[in-house]
């Protein structure tokens, strides 16, 4: 029975041995020179950061509705009425387009103003901005 534990105890030692690895030396090792830019590119202070990279989206332009049918009434009015809706839902979509394109994110329409430009809200990484593009599609901070 003792001889049972004597090499039961061998064993484990030389298990707790091998899992544990050699015991450390106590020569000092040279160690190879960190290079300067090695030194830099771990620098935390250091960091880069880019513009947020705009999403580019083909926009689709559909058909207006067709108008509902109803009483008589004078045919031009409707139809200038949804020529004009038109014509404003696909410049709400470009002003949109534009401030997308020009960094911003999660960009909405507020309105038109009163000169003809687009008022917008939109966000440049975390931080919410106004923005106004005007009909040539330039966009800038209000």
């Amino acid at each position: 029975m003792a001889n049972n534990f004597l090499v039961l105890g061998t064993l484990a030692a030389l298990g707790w041995v091998f899992v544990s690895g050699p015991p450390p030396s106590t020569q000092p090792t040279a160690r190879p020179a960190a290079s300067p830019v090695a030194a830099i590119a771990k620098s935390p202070a250091l960091e880069q950061r880019r513009d947020p990279v705009p999403l580019v989206r083909n926009i689709r332009v559909s058909a207006a509705p067709p108008a509902p049918a109803g009483p008589a009434a004078p045919a031009e009015a409707p139809a200038v009425a949804a020529e004009q809706q038109a014509q404003d839902d696909l410049d709400r979509r470009a002003a949109k387009a534009a401030a997308e394109l020009d960094g911003y994110k999660r960009v909405t329409i507020l309105g038109k103003a009163s000169n003809g430009a687009w008022r917008a809200k939109g966000y440049r990484g975390a931080t919410e901005v106004r923005l106004t593009v005007d009909g040539t599609g330039r966009v800038s901070m209000d």
